[in-house]
């Protein structure tokens, strides 16, 4: 139980550094949008420029998780989890995560090509290689540090292929692009316009929801990390598919905006209507399958709550009807307005997590993830959304 607490934190950790895409996943969308009759002059200097952040900020990651462990500060850090072994295992963690941080730009290309299904399929996959990798490493006695390896190697393959399948789709060689974007004279875009709200956006988001598993860490027992961890995995793919069917709309959105055809409140009313039922029934299947396969899958060692799988279907559905006006407002003036709310919601989050995981365990910190939302980030983004559609 331990060990696999240790693993679970580990893995999350990094979700802690508030940096995310740095925005160059919209500048990627946005300037794929501009791009019109063959040119993509305006996306090569917006991967350029992303990359070069991006590269940038990988290597501080990876000295911000090296640099400590050499110390031996994360092992105190980590409270109840810490145990032998718990410094190497965030060392890897940030530096692989690190590494694939420009290999990421792959993802965004693919969703401005309205490939997010391919990208989807990919990750897929990638999840695949990283269970394969976590069986080898049990199976030959691997260290701790191994099994943290995994997931983020399998990031890095899954970041490549998407690479080399959006070289062949915009006849660009992308992997060479950013390998070349630490030179001073490749030509870059201005994106700081939208990546500034994105960090932002990223960051409130990483203090509302990676803060869970640290938050129980201190005022729970490793248990209820590894119960929140069973029913986080369960709760991951399923947000993550409907993230995957809301991403073609800010792809669809931006061309909307590029040729001043906005969407009226009816589109935006039909769409979260749409994403409504959709996210009922994801959050149904959690309740209802929830508890049995994640206590399956801990081999019975530990009892996955309804109560916990319930939490988390509330937090899905708010997130999932959240989509279509979140997407709307990906212009630079919307993301500013959801910099604004994420920040709201990430503070009245994290201070209703601590009391509501101190007094109900596990289940607390996504009750107060589910608040937070629907009052700081929901209702008003619903309200700014439809007020100008």
């Amino acid at each position: 139980m331990p060990g696999y607490a240790l693993f679970a934190l580990a893995t999350t950790l990094t979700a802690l550094l508030p940096l995310g895409d740095l925005g160059a996943g919209a500048a990627v969308v946005n300037a794929m949008a501009r791009s019109r009759d063959g040119d993509r002059e305006p996306l090569r200097r917006a991967i350029t420029s992303g990359a070069r952040a991006l590269m940038c900020a990988g290597a501080l990651i990876a000295a911000v998780g090296i640099v400590p462990a050499c110390l031996g500060v994360w092992t105190p850090l980590l409270g109840h989890t810490g145990q032998p072994g718990a410094d190497s295992c965030v060392a890897v963690a940030f530096a692989l995560f690190g590494c694939g941080l420009p290999l990421g730009l792959g993802k965004s290309v693919l969703i401005a090509l309205n490939r997010a299904h391919v990208a989807l399929m990919l990750q897929g996959a990638g999840s695949v290689f990283a269970l394969l990798l976590l069986l080898t490493a049990a199976a030959v006695h691997a260290p701790s540090a191994a099994f943290v390896a995994s997931g983020f190697l399998a990031q890095c393959a899954v970041g490549v292929l998407c690479l080399v399948l959006g070289s062949r789709l915009l006849g660009m060689p992308l992997l060479r692009l950013i390998a070349d974007s630490v030179r001073r004279r490749q030509p870059r875009a201005r994106i700081r316009h939208l990546a500034v709200p994105m960090v932002v956006i990223n960051a409130g988001s990483a203090v509302a929801y990676a803060t869970d598993r640290l938050v129980l860490s201190h005022v729970a027992d490793p248990t209820n990390v590894a119960v929140y961890s069973a029913g986080a995995q369960l709760f991951a793919p399923v947000i993550g598919l409907i993230s995957v069917a809301g991403m073609p709309l800010w792809t669809l959105f931006a061309h909307q905006r590029e040729s001043q055809d906005e969407p009226s409140r009816r589109d935006l009313l039909r769409l979260t209507a749409h994403f409504a039922a959709g996210g009922l029934v994801a959050a149904v299947s959690v309740v209802l399958l929830g508890p049995t396969v994640g206590t399956w899958m801990m081999h019975g060692r530990i009892q996955v709550g309804a109560d916990l799988m319930a939490a988390f279907a509330a937090l899905l559905f708010v997130q999932a009807i959240n989509y279509p006006v979140s997407m709307w407002l990906t212009d630079a003036a919307g993301l500013r307005f959801q910099a604004v709310r994420v920040s709201i919601m990430a503070a009245a989050n994290l201070a209703l997590s601590i009391p509501l995981a101190r007094l109900i365990g596990a289940p607390g910190p996504v009750i107060g993830s589910v608040v937070a939302f629907t009052a700081a980030v929901f209702v008003p983004s619903l309200r700014k959304a439809l007020s100008h559609a």
